[in-house]
């Protein structure tokens, strides 16, 4: 009987793990980085050692110069930006440890008409207070739940910009985090 009961608490115990969302949210004080040395959508504030990532300054929160309004094909906001170098066919193994399979696949493919023109780093990204303040919510109440076809705790902002948990769980959050990212606060599409 003592065995029967030990089973069946031990069974008990895994489905209570099976039914818990796929991972917890982030600690307050990990969220509280949102903004400080993240920016408030969790990618670190600071540039890289070698100077070819530009620290982030706020982004982009001015339309550029020439903007003609929403509808309209997006201008280029750095129109005097210039091609720092170009990656070829021919020059890919000096950049291999940047390419992907599948770019590499496509400069072998077509070695003379496919080339990476390669630009100052520029970070542009900007999100309104409310999404920002938003996303420091989440990331200590959002969770991903089921088989990772929903998520609750989180609105009207990035749901996990701090990824943690293991490699899947970091998976279905980054896949969260593109699927509900602000994207303005209307669109309308014509099909």
């Amino acid at each position: 009987m003592r065995y029967n009961k030990n089973v069946l608490f031990g069974g008990l115990l895994a489905l209570s793990f099976a039914a818990s969302p796929l991972q917890a949210a982030v600690s307050s004080s990990e969220a509280a980085r949102l903004g400080q040395d993240l920016t408030p959508f969790g990618s670190p504030k600071a540039g890289n050692d070698a100077g070819t990532i530009p620290a982030w300054d706020g982004g982009l929160t001015e339309p550029p110069a020439g903007y003609e309004g929403s509808g309209q094909h997006h201008i280029n906001p750095f129109p005097d930006d210039e091609v720092l170098f170009t990656i070829t066919a021919s020059n890919m193994d000096q950049y291999s440890e940047y390419l992907t399979d599948g770019v590499r696949a496509m400069l072998e493919t077509y070695p003379t008409t496919f080339r990476i023109p390669v630009y100052q780093s520029r970070r542009t990204h900007a999100v309104p207070e409310w999404v920002a303040e938003n996303t420091r919510k989440n990331a200590v109440n959002a969770e991903i739940v089921g088989e990772a076809e929903g998520i609750e705790g989180a609105f009207g902002g990035y749901p996990f910009p701090i990824l943690h948990g293991n490699d899947e769980e970091k998976a279905w959050q980054v896949i969260w985090n593109h699927l509900t990212r602000w994207r303005g606060v209307s669109v309308t599409r014509r099909s």
